[in-house]
């Protein structure tokens, strides 16, 4: 379970926040006109997936960043809502200056760190070679790159380079295909049918990806997600909860990809238009519950030999619920 995610409000203040944080949502929704149907959906899945209380949102005001700061004093709720209100206005067809000025002064009211607001500035201004900086630097692809190396040592740091550079690496592949040796059903046997399914290529191989990719295909498997663009987000939203990188950087992976058309991976061209907020919180939701981080502190080798359900058992991967 990702630690910036994990805490919950005391009872006595868990329906005041909420009722702040979806507000505060409801009033950058609100910027220009009124809220637009995928800010709804955005609203509607946050309160549903993370707030998880009954509040009807037509029960609910607009609040200004001066009232939600006098609503909620805690700074780490106010860091919550402050990178809800981020993702809600990244998923806007077309946000404006006004946009983020009103994210700019709920950051000075709320007196924090405001590097979801620097991220949507860089969209806003189409500096996208700050936005992959910021999402290399603060998102789970840093997390497995630093996890491989510490796995695999210099020769892991040899591996990636060549993935880079885009050369074969023979003995890497022969590896990986080598888990076609493994039990039926074990989780390195289910990896490598998920690689054959969708016509990618194993590390090594030309065309395959760095290794410390596959964790990330390891999240497929273990989640249940398949790779269409809907997908992926959901697959990212997962890896949001249990991660121990800032998840509004993970989420901004998945916009960036999938919504914004900026691309953030060259390995798959980017999109725009992709993403469904029901489907990224539903898999953060999810994530939420896995007791282990399978980017940053896992080790996929370890468990291929395991049957597939019982790794998921042992890091508490529950089955996803239907969309």
């Amino acid at each position: 379970m990702n630690p910036l995610l994990s805490a919950q409000p005391p009872p006595e203040r868990r329906e005041a926040i909420g009722r702040a944080g979806l507000g505060s949502l409801l009033a950058i929704a609100s910027v220009g006109g009124p809220p637009s149907p995928i800010a709804l959906r955005t609203i509607t899945a946050i309160r549903d997936h993370l707030i998880r209380l009954p509040i009807p949102l037509d029960s609910l005001a607009p609040l200004t960043p001066e009232q939600l700061a006098a609503a909620v004093p805690e700074s780490e709720w106010r860091q919550r809502i402050l990178r809800g209100m981020t993702v809600l206005a990244l998923l806007e067809d077309s946000p404006g200056e006004d946009v983020l000025a009103r994210l700019e002064a709920t950051a000075r009211a709320l007196a924090i760190d405001d590097a979801p607001v620097q991220a949507f500035r860089h969209v806003l201004d189409h500096q996208f070679n700050l936005v992959r900086l910021d999402i290399a630097r603060r998102s789970f692809q840093r997390g497995a790159a630093a996890a491989y190396l510490r796995d695999e040592g210099p020769a892991g740091a040899l591996q990636i380079a060549r993935s880079i550079l885009k050369r074969e690496d023979p003995a890497l592949a022969r590896r990986y295909r080598g888990l076609a040796e493994l039990p039926h059903g074990s989780l390195g046997r289910a990896y490598l049918a998920f690689i054959d399914a969708n016509g990618f290529s194993v590390p090594g191989e030309l065309g395959g990806p760095p290794p410390p990719v596959v964790r990330h295909d390891c999240c497929h498997v273990l989640g249940g997600y398949g790779t269409s663009p809907r997908e992926e987000c959901g697959v990212l939203g997962f890896q949001a909860g249990f991660g121990r990188n800032d998840p509004f950087f993970t989420i901004l992976f998945a916009l960036a990809q999938f919504q914004l058309g900026i691309g953030s991976t060259p390995v798959t061209a980017a999109e725009t238009g992709q993403a469904d907020p029901e489907v990224i919180f539903r898999g953060l939701e999810h994530g939420l519950g896995v007791t282990r981080d399978l980017i940053s502190d896992w080790d996929p080798w370890d468990d291929f030999p395991l049957p597939l359900e019982e790794v998921r058992r042992q890091y508490g991967i529950r089955p996803r619920q239907a969309v």
